[in-house]
């Protein structure tokens, strides 16, 4: 670290402190790397900030070192101690990793603001008299989604979604009952993704899926208005947040009307009579597919390039899904062939997926036995059935709406950032 480095120019008030040195900054011939004499400077990281602190002591300093000392009323260093031994100094280790003197904000400051949030959630579902639940990271049988890859141990697989859980607790008698999971989704790394992420999740007792996200406005405004950081470089779009169905996406960006009766042989004819068959290049060969997975597999390469358009800094709100792709709503009570089902959009990232969440025990089997064949069509590892969920919808799931946010992905938003790993303590590759 060069002395032309970026670094605090806030004069330390009286007291004691602890850092690490950074660069011992020598004044004179007589002084080397490791040791020199008085007035001397050095660099030293408190907390996430940098301080050069001029030294009227006669004491060896080395780079890296952790160091304590006083600050005097007159702005004097006193009492400077430091660790005996020498360290093993590694920039690109985790001396460095969270403190990023020469960024802002660095990620030590997000994941202060990171614990602010979380305290924000609590703070809004408590105001609304949710029951906070904790259920259990270890299943014995996962989400049989195929576009999901749950992590397996020698005692089950750990959650994608506490969804099941939370359900069975509702067939149980709770009301309105929340929970911020730890989740795990195996390949899924990137910008945007963490096999190891958190889960802001929601139920709402007879309550429409319009309730809930509502409850998103209201969670965002309420951090926006208590959570005191300067990690929101930038004003937030206040809401009501527009809302919009995907058959207005559909024919709005492609020109292609979606009746939700198509099947995926007749998606990809609409796609090509107006002029996206490009966009199906490189698709397998449809036969050897099963009809939902078919359909999956246009229908989001389609997606994609409605998506590269429409999703801005403004957060949209995106409902009525077509029903091959319901996963767990139930059919949309006013539009036939397409689903209860929305999701949140916002600077290319989805932030949240709900649904008017299907009570029909029989139908939900079905749905599952179908993700089983979609597994199977494309190679991947069968998995077991929750049926102590399905008996739970057999013993009467009540009408409900839930919603599942990501909370990692909203901090991003929130704070302006782009990569993941800037919100979490440690990314898939620092473990």
């Amino acid at each position: 670290m060069s002395s032309s480095s970026h670094f605090s120019s806030n004069s330390l008030l009286s007291g004691s402190y602890q850092g690490r040195v950074l660069e011992v900054i020598c004044g004179d011939e007589k002084s080397n790397e490791s040791t020199f004499e008085i007035n001397n400077k050095i660099i030293v990281l408190i907390k996430d900030q940098l301080h050069t602190l001029s030294l009227q002591e006669n004491v060896g300093i080395f780079q890296g070192a952790l160091i304590s000392f006083e600050v005097t009323e007159n702005g004097r260093v006193e009492k400077v101690k430091t660790e005996q031994s020498p360290v093993n100094f590694d920039a690109e280790g985790d001396v460095l990793r969270w403190r990023c003197p020469a960024k802002y904000p660095s990620r030590m400051e997000l994941l202060r603001t990171r614990q602010q949030i979380i305290r924000g959630i609590r703070e809004w579902f408590e105001q609304q008299d949710f029951i906070e639940t904790e259920t259990p990271v270890l299943v014995h049988a996962p989400s049989p989604e195929s576009q999901l890859f749950p992590i397996k141990t020698n005692s089950g697989f750990l959650v994608t979604s506490p969804e099941f859980q939370m359900k069975r607790l509702l067939t149980g008698g709770f009301e309105k009952i929340y929970q911020l999971a730890r989740c795990f989704r195996n390949a899924e790394s990137g910008p945007l993704h963490n096999p190891e992420f958190t889960l802001l999740e929601w139920y709402r007792i007879n309550e429409p899926l319009e309730v809930l996200m509502s409850d998103i406005e209201q969670v965002v405004m309420h951090l926006i208005e208590t959570v005191s950081t300067e990690s929101f470089v930038r004003e937030k779009p206040l809401p009501p947040w527009p809302r919009v169905t995907v058959c207005d996406l559909f024919k709005n960006h492609l020109n292609i009307i979606l009746d939700g009766s198509e099947s995926a042989v007749q998606l990809r004819e609409k796609a090509q009579q107006s002029g996206y068959a490009d966009l199906l290049d490189g698709i397998s060969d449809l036969s050897k597919l099963t009809e939902s997975l078919a359909y999956e597999q246009i229908f989001f390469r389609l997606w994609n390039q409605i998506d590269s358009e429409f999703c801005g800094s403004i957060p949209l709100f995106v409902y009525e899904w077509p029903m091959p792709l319901a996963s767990l709503a139930k059919p949309c009570p006013k539009h036939s062939g397409f689903a209860d089902r929305v999701e949140l959009y916002v600077n290319g990232m989805e932030l949240a997926n709900g649904f008017g969440e299907l009570t029909d025990a029989a139908e939900q089997r079905r749905r599952f036995e179908q993700d089983l064949r979609n597994r199977n069509s494309e190679g991947r590892e069968s998995v077991p059935l929750d049926e102590n969920f399905l008996k739970s919808l057999e013993q009467g799931l009540p009408k409900c709406s839930g919603m599942a946010l990501g909370v990692d992905r909203l901090i991003m938003w929130l704070c302006d950032v782009k990569h993941i790993r800037e919100v979490l303590c440690f990314a898939e590759d620092e473990i």
